[in-house]
């Protein structure tokens, strides 16, 4: 398996206001048993720049961070989504050294008979 449940990793929403370039939004969370998290926000964000970034693990092989380590979220009422749950992309982790299963995986998706 090349995925990794990560319990107990410090995650961190904080939302810049983009005129002034100040921090105006901060709140940590910890992912749970499931590698999973959730931020309740107060207030609309829609002049501010969100992102959600995760601190890498103490732990295992997968101590650095995926080039995406953090992923923007868009925090206001006012963009039309019925919903007041937002969702962002995963945040993930690397080893040092490939995986030897990352052949397999490569070879499934047909990455390795592509021309470019």
């Amino acid at each position: 398996m090349l995925e990794n449940v990560f319990v107990g990793v410090n995650v961190t929403l904080e939302c810049i206001n983009e005129q002034n370039n100040t921090m105006t939004y901060k709140k940590d969370s910890t992912t749970d048993a499931n590698g999973l998290y959730r931020i309740p926000v107060r207030g609309d964000h829609q002049d501010d720049i969100c992102v959600v970034v995760a601190k890498s693990p103490n732990e295992g092989e997968c101590q650095e961070a995926m080039p995406n380590k953090s992923d923007r979220i868009i925090l206001t009422n006012n963009m039309g989504a019925t919903s007041r749950e937002r969702f962002v992309n995963p945040l993930g982790f690397m080893t040092e050294t490939i995986d030897s299963q990352c052949n397999i995986v490569v070879h499934e998706l047909g990455l390795d008979n592509r021309d470019d």
